[in-house]
């Protein structure tokens, strides 16, 4: 089971996704590698993921959450910001974010999320750096392709 403190960095993961969706990707498609702080690294290490990126996976990605509501919602060429919450039995997760496109090969994503469970709010501010990796995206690593390979019901 996934701990709580992934899960605002996932769901602002694709919420970045998901904001860009209303439009086809801004940057170059390919693989990318997704870097954030790692909220349960003692040593303070990052963590990186690789995700591929294109115009229908940013599409799925929006439709594969559909707990999340994005809203105020601008894209410019040099980036963008929106607002996110993401309601769920048990917590809540909600924040603003703004990305900056530097170039086609570079997004930089900040966020400020709130966490609220059993009463309790907890802020963090996120950094993510998304880069391109190459054209090429190899599906037994990715986690975008992983997550959005399995047949539609």
């Amino acid at each position: 089971m996934m701990t709580p403190k992934w899960l605002p960095i996932l769901i602002a993961l694709f919420a970045t996704a998901a904001c860009t969706a209303q439009q086809k990707f801004p940057e170059r498609p390919g693989e990318w590698t997704f870097t954030t702080q790692d909220p349960t690294s003692a040593t303070g290490a990052p963590m990186t993921l690789l995700f591929c990126l294109n115009d229908e996976l940013w599409t799925k990605a929006l439709v594969g959450n559909p707990a999340c509501t994005i809203s105020q919602m601008t894209i410019h060429g040099s980036g963008g910001s929106y607002s996110f919450d993401c309601p769920t039995k048990s917590f809540e997760i909600k924040g603003n974010a703004k990305l900056t496109f530097d170039g086609a090969t570079h997004i930089v994503s900040k966020a400020g999320i709130d966490t609220s469970m059993n009463g309790k709010t907890t802020h963090m501010e996120s950094n993510s750096d998304f880069r391109w990796k190459g054209p090429a995206c190899n599906p037994s690593v990715d986690l975008n392709l992983k997550s959005h390979s399995a047949p539609s019901h």
